[in-house]
């Protein structure tokens, strides 16, 4: 046996009894020092990836419409490390430009279409009072694909 293991061990006998440690709690502790000290920050996963402001410009044709119901619904995906949730987001917009923070490399669809509704709690209580078989008011609609970069920052819809 090397000279070394057995001072070792003879340091870990005393220790024992100076301390009065018993081999689990001693086993437990030194695994817990074990995976702080061989953990980093880099060892930590990004789990999404940046946001950045996306411009999204709407152009009325008819030039009739100031209010605009936009439908943003986001595709999930999964690597090895994380899943990114898929989303929808609701809201009505009286203007014709506004910015969103959306996640680089992630499909969106983004569904515009012109309401008469001047907030979303409007739009909901107007939706659950005509029920769900019930048509909306036949406004056009525009709906595009779109993957957020930091080339591609600025999407304009037609609404015609």
């Amino acid at each position: 046996m090397n000279v070394n293991k057995v001072f070792f061990v003879i340091f870990l006998k005393e220790v024992f009894k100076i301390f009065k440690i018993k081999k689990i709690s001693l086993l437990i502790i030194t695994i817990t020092v074990l995976l702080v000290a061989c953990s980093n920050k880099k060892d930590t996963v990004n789990q999404l990836p940046n946001k950045i402001p996306v411009t999204i410009h709407i152009v009325d044709k008819s030039g009739k419409y100031s209010k605009f119901l936009v439908n943003i619904a986001s595709k999930g995906y999964q690597t090895k490390e994380i899943a990114y949730v898929p989303k929808d987001k609701i809201m009505i917009v009286n203007k014709k430009s506004f910015t969103l923070n959306l996640y680089v490399g992630i499909t969106y669809t983004l569904q515009v279409s012109p309401t008469k509704y001047d907030t979303i709690d409007e739009y909901l209580k107007a939706k659950k009072a005509l029920g769900e078989t019930a048509k909306d008011e036949n406004l056009p609609t525009s709906k595009i694909q779109f993957i957020p970069s930091l080339k591609n920052n600025k999407l304009t819809i037609s609404i015609e």
